[in-house]
């Protein structure tokens, strides 16, 4: 145990700025001595010290201190944060421990929990007061700290002797979680994440704000003659959960790289401008930074993590808005009115299909690129993504369908939802559930064990969709635990102390095994199903590589056009049936593998 109770002097605490950090005896939360913060001239002014040297990376702590103002010239309250800053390697990363209201003239304790990053440098804990939009609002009071801890958490263990999730639903489709990374630091969570899950989606990290580097798109910028359409991409952020997944071979689902939200407005600024009444690029200049955006992001992670698998990316999110005219956003910023498009600012609706369109061009192969929305059982809601979906499966650009699928108790119905499912697999798309959970608020047995039915209802219904024929490929939970869930409440599978709650156990139960598929029957070179290998299947193999058909007249056509078996269909292909038409060879390639 960490433990400064400031009695035999300032125990490396200093300050963060221009403000005074000193032993004094005005106030104690124990003994004689606190410190007293003053002279402070901005909110993040305040007492810090650095632990790197006592503080275990990896290791989770409980994080303590307790903190005092007075004064007749303040407010009677205030904001005070107690916060961890460190550096990744790239530069100084800030993640807040606790924020709470002190009243003046109480002691009172900002507690919290912590795992320090496994990659962490220069590991320092401070306690600062909260920034207000109006200066003259500020409260720069002097304040008091006193009886620091740093406490070894006492974490809870997993259940190692219940189904692992991505077991029961093997055959059906992958079962995944998102997590940030500091969600998914504490041991208990890694834990709990590899027994059950083989897939994982990034909370926050490879979002826009977290990618785009403004720095460095600036220094680009300035040392390339002015060049405003190559911004800079960073995995900082990323890098925790990169490196988790590269360990432990889990596929990653990327979330996600265009959207309206999460995105700052200096991207869409000319000359990248951070000042608010700068104009915004014209539409040539947005599509060329969206490409060279999209290609430095693929590059990055092709680069830097060539084992991690991306099964599928988000290209497009939550484009749809059912409430205005045409089905999309309003023009604007979102970091001013929510809800706002800059995307629809700046380029219009054809953002759409030019981030498809980059996407595909610059995604690892076999990636799946996905469009992903919100409320997206409701008919009116569901039309206008239908119509984006159609026209973008008429281009080749679309795999599949993003349903976040973030419900509540009473809504949607398991009509509305099966509806919808139908529709979007009508335009033959690959059907994944993005970002499950149920919002509860109730932690009554009554009310969770009402959860679990829901949950239970949804995925009986998964089940049967898939074993019709639907093309159901993920299910995936937005968190891995209640307690670090973006809703609050109780709305996932394990409560906060990693254990199952029962609708864990209600969709489990009794899932009935996938039916063994039949065997395809296939006579390679056969392209249109008549029985023989001839210049007519060498035909349709021609006008497909040339791109003169979209597919195959058969639905095994594909398959038998392969014939050296590498999963493609090109000029090697169409060079051995020609050679077996001519009877040069009496084997394809494939069938002596």
């Amino acid at each position: 145990m960490i433990y400064d109770d400031f009695e035999t002097g300032l125990s490396g605490w200093g300050p963060r700025g221009p403000e005074t950090v000193e032993l004094t005896t005005e106030e104690a939360y124990s003994g004689k001595y606190s410190l007293k913060i003053s002279d402070r001239t901005s909110t993040w002014n305040g007492p810090m010290v650095d632990k790197s040297d006592v503080l275990t990376l990896g290791e989770s702590y409980k994080i303590g201190v307790y903190v005092k103002f007075v004064g007749n010239s303040y407010s009677n309250e205030q904001r005070f944060s107690l916060q961890l800053q460190y550096n990744d390697g790239a530069g100084d990363v800030y993640q807040n421990i606790k924020t709470a209201t002190v009243y003046k003239g109480a002691w009172t304790l900002l507690e919290g929990q912590l795992t320090v990053p496994s990659h962490a440098q220069d590991v320092k804990i401070y306690v600062e007061t909260e920034f207000k939009n109006s200066p003259s609002q500020q409260d720069l009071m002097d304040f008091y700290i006193d009886d620091f801890t740093a406490t070894p958490a006492n974490l809870p263990e997993i259940e190692k002797d219940i189904p692992s999730l991505k077991d029961v639903f093997a055959g059906y489709f992958k079962v995944g979680g998102a997590a940030t990374a500091a969600e998914l630091a504490p041991k208990p969570a890694k834990e709990l994440f590899l027994k059950h899950y083989n897939s994982l989606t990034f909370g926050n990290e490879l979002k826009p704000d977290s990618v785009l580097d403004y720095d460095a798109t600036i220094a680009y910028m300035e040392a390339n003659g002015g060049d405003q359409v190559n911004p800079q991409v960073t995995l900082r952020s990323a890098r925790p959960l990169l490196e988790f997944a590269k360990e432990h071979k889990i596929p990653v689902r990327g979330h996600t790289l265009v959207w309206h939200s999460q995105t700052p407005d200096w991207f869409f600024r000319e000359n990248y401008s951070q000042d608010e009444s700068a104009p915004w690029a014209s539409k040539e200049v947005m599509l060329k930074r969206l490409e060279n955006y999209i290609k430095n992001v693929m590059e990055a992670l092709a680069t830097e993590y060539p084992t991690v698998e991306f099964y599928a990316w988000d290209v497009v999110n939550e484009a749809v808005d059912p409430n205005t005219s045409t089905g999309m956003r309003n023009p604007g910023s979102n970091n001013k009115n929510p809800g706002s498009s800059l995307w629809m600012q700046t380029v219009g609706r054809d953002f759409i299909v030019k981030s498809f369109e980059y996407a595909r061009k610059y995604a690892p192969a076999g990636c799946k690129l996905f469009y992903n929305d919100y409320n997206e059982y409701e008919d009116k809601k569901c039309d206008f993504i239908i119509e984006i979906l159609t026209e973008l499966k008429a281009k080749g650009l679309v795999d599949g369908m993003g349903m976040q699928s973030h419900w509540v108790m009473e809504y949607p119905s398991l009509s509305m939802f099966e509806k919808s499912i139908r529709r979007y697999a009508a335009l033959g798309l690959e059907i994944q559930l993005t970002e499950l959970d149920i919002n509860n608020p109730d932690n009554s047995q009554w009310a969770l064990e009402r959860q679990a039915n829901r949950y239970q209802q949804l995925v009986t219904k998964l089940i049967d969709l898939k074993k019709e024929g639907m093309n159901i490929t993920a299910l995936v939970f937005w968190g891995v635990t209640d307690a670090t869930s973006w809703l609050g409440g109780y709305p996932l599978l394990f409560d906060g102390q990693y254990k199952a709650k029962p609708a864990f156990y209600a969709i489990v139960e009794n899932v009935p095994p996938l039916p063994t598929p039949t065997p395809v029957q296939v006579k390679y070179g056969d392209v249109n199903g008549d029985g023989n290998v001839n210049s007519s299947d060498l035909t349709l193999v021609r006008r497909y590589i040339l791109k003169a058909i979209p597919d195959f007249p058969t639905p095994n056509g594909k398959i038998a056009a392969d014939v050296n078996g590498d999963g493609n269909v090109n000029s090697t292909d169409f060079s051995a049936i020609k050679k077996y038409i001519l009877k040069v060879i009496d084997v394809f390639p494939v069938e002596n593998k």
